[in-house]
Formats: structure tokens, sequence, C-alpha cells
């Protein structure tokens, strides 16, 4: 239990009813694995988040990294509500040297988050620390899977910036790109904003 973590990943692009123009986090009841017949609790577990983004549990392994199923709540005597705060908290316990960069002036880059670093758009708590301490709101792109970047909304160009940055990256990401979506932290939770 003290392992499982929430990996940002991105639906394909041909399925429009997995967009969320604004953050809902809920459970995606239909899931199969093409040619693989699997009982129903051994499933792996995963949620809508935003835009073309979803979350699966995993426990975060060095070893290994195997998807948590309905199967593993129960023999962890876990419910499924408490899945996405304990993953919020074991990724702040898990990687609590993660930093802040400035490769481009204005943007932040996240790093040192154990190639996890999209999962810290979950931690409501950063966000809304974050957008108090700069006294604007934040817009933020997850274009690759060890990818955060984020800014200010209200210092002119950085949307632009950060939209260009996110398109480059996700280009050059092949199996490891997650979103071209600039996502915006507005009253407690994202929406797709450009």
């Amino acid at each position: 239990r003290d392992k499982i973590v929430a990996l940002v990943r991105a639906f394909p692009a041909d399925d429009p009813k997995a967009l969320r123009h604004i953050q809902k986090i809920e459970p995606i009841a239909e899931i199969s694995i093409p040619g693989v017949k699997v009982p129903p609790d051994q499933l792996p577990l995963m949620d809508y988040f935003v835009g073309d983004l979803h979350l699966r549990y995993s426990f975060d392994d060095p070893k290994f990294v195997s998807s948590v199923s309905a199967g593993d709540l129960k023999r962890l005597g876990l419910k499924r509500d408490q899945l996405l705060p304990l993953s919020v908290e074991n990724f702040r316990r898990l990687y609590p040297g993660r930093k802040i960069e400035y490769p481009v002036p204005q943007i932040a880059l996240v790093t040192d988050a154990g190639n996890l670093e999209p999962c810290l758009m979950l931690d409501a708590a950063f966000w809304e620390k974050e957008s108090k301490r700069r006294g604007s709101g934040i817009v933020a792109a997850a274009p690759a899977r060890d990818v955060l970047m984020f800014a200010d909304r209200s210092v002119r160009g950085n949307v632009e910036t950060l939209k260009k940055l996110a398109v480059d990256v996700h280009a050059t990401a092949e199996k490891e790109a997650l979103s071209k979506t600039v996502f915006l932290w507005n009253y407690g939770r994202w929406e797709a904003f450009a």
C-alpha cells in the first residue's frame, strides 16, 4: 500500500468519449485488454482525469511495475475512494527531492520525481500553494511521461511559450508522449485550456 502511485497516461487520440474538458476523476468502468482474458478483479484500476489524460494506479517498485487491481485493494483492505489520496501521499513521500528548475525563463520544469513528474498534477495542495505564492493562475503541460512544465498564466507570452514547448516535447517523445494540451489550475481543479 505504501508503493501505490497514480501514473498519468494519455488516451488514444481517436477516443473522443474519453475527453474531459474539466477535471473529473472517476473510475473508468469498462476496461479490457485486447487478446488477454483476465478475471474482472484482476483488471487494472483506471480513472478519467482531464483533457486526454487518465490515471493508472500502479505499485512503484524499482524491481517491477504492476497495475493495481480490485483484487489488490481487497487484499490490502483499501476502498476504491482511498486510492487517489493514498497515491498522492505516497508520491510526496517517495519523491521528496523533486525540484523546480527554470531552463527557459518564466517556465518551471519539475525534475527528480522518478520519471513520474506529471503525477504532481494530482497534488492540489501544491498547486494551491503555488497559485498563492505567485498571485496568479497557473498553466501547466504534461507532454511526456517524465515531463511537467508550468508557468504563471498572467505573464504575457507564457501560455504561448508553454504550448510551443508542449508540442515540441510531445513530437519527440514517441511512446512516452502524453498530451499537447495546456491545462489551467482553476478553482481547485485542472481545465483543458489551450
